[in-house]
C-alpha cells in the first residue's frame, strides 16, 4: 500500500517540481523574439542562471540597463565561457526571448561579439547539433 501511495505522489508531485525548477518558461516569451544592442556592464556567471547585463541606449538618447539571462554556469564554462570574456565594457549585440513580464530582461538565443563571432545558448547549440545529425542519419540511411 504504501508503494502506491509513494508512486501516487512522485507521479503527480515530479511535474510541478520540474515546472519550479523551470520557471523561467513563464517568465520569458518564447513565440517572439528581441534584438539589442549593448555595452556590457558585467557578467555574472553563476547557477542556476547566468546573467549579462548591458547598457542600451534608446533612440530617445536614454539609457537602459538590460538584463540577458541564460544557462547557468556549469552549462556555459563547459562551452568555454570565463567570468572575464566580456572585456572593458565591450558593445554587443544579443539576441533573445523577451521577458513576458514587462522587465528589462530577454533569455538568451545568440550574443554576437564586436568580431562578428556569434554564442549561442548551449540548449540550442545542442538542439542544433541533435537535429544536424538526425538529419545526416537520415541522408546515409536514403544513399
Amino acid at each position: 500500500m504504501k508503494t502506491v501511495i509513494y508512486s501516487f505522489l512522485f507521479t503527480a508531485l515530479a511535474p510541478l517540481t520540474a515546472q519550479t525548477h523551470h520557471a523561467f518558461r513563464v517568465a520569458y516569451d518564447f513565440n517572439r523574439t528581441e534584438t539589442l544592442e549593448g555595452q556590457v556592464v558585467k557578467l555574472e556567471l553563476v547557477n542556476p542562471h547566468a546573467r549579462i547585463f548591458i547598457n542600451v541606449t534608446s533612440e530617445d538618447g536614454k539609457v537602459e540597463e538590460w538584463m540577458i539571462e541564460g544557462p547557468g554556469r556549469l552549462a556555459l564554462e563547459r562551452r568555454g565561457w570565463t567570468e572575464d570574456m566580456f572585456v572593458g565594457r565591450e558593445a554587443i549585440t544579443a539576441i533573445g526571448n523577451p521577458s513576458s513580464e514587462g522587465r528589462s530582461a530577454i533569455w538568451l538565443e545568440k550574443i554576437i561579439m564586436p568580431d562578428g563571432t556569434e554564442i549561442i545558448d548551449p540548449l540550442i547549440a545542442d538542439q542544433l547539433a541533435i537535429e544536424n545529425e538526425r538529419r545526416e542519419r537520415a541522408r546515409r540511411a536514403s544513399q
